[in-house]
């Protein structure tokens, strides 16, 4: 990588990290208006989960994805997203809500199916396909972490 790259990356990451900086200002500006001992709530689960999966995302691009690893869940914040919007996630796309290679993605998918938080099944409409979706165990526990946020 060129200097010049190098500086272009670094630039970047800086105004990402200035973005971020000036978002949590404004965050915490509208907390003290509203009060030293109030909290400003997210107005939806999905909203919840979107703001912790932007924030996991930024942190990568900040910081360096070297630094964090936890690929469980970004698996749940991604598919408790999709079940508040109603829509359907399949098996590659949980691979790539991960954040980690696809290998080790599906090994911890594994895991999660095997907890029983996760259940797979077959595309109706495309049989090289399968859909995953969160079981009752996985909704109720994502529901009861949303709700404490």
């Amino acid at each position: 990588m060129s200097m010049n790259n190098r500086n272009e990356y670094g630039y970047v990451a800086m105004m990402r990290a200035r973005a971020a900086i000036d978002d949590l200002t404004k965050l915490l500006e509208v907390q003290q208006a509203a009060g030293a001992d109030a909290q400003v709530r997210p107005k939806s689960p999905l909203e919840a989960v979107s703001n912790l999966y932007r924030v996991r995302r930024m942190r990568d691009e900040v910081l360096g994805k070297d630094l964090f690893g936890e690929p469980t869940w970004d698996i749940l914040l991604d598919l408790y997203a999709m079940h508040q919007q109603g829509r359907e996630c399949s098996v590659k796309s949980v691979c790539i809500a991960s954040a980690v290679a696809p290998t080790t993605a599906l090994r911890w998918f594994n895991v999660l199916l095997g907890k029983g938080l996760l259940t797979r099944l077959d595309d109706p409409r495309d049989g090289r396909r399968s859909i995953v979706q969160m079981t009752e165990k996985g909704l109720r526990a994502m529901d009861e972490l949303v709700a404490r946020i």
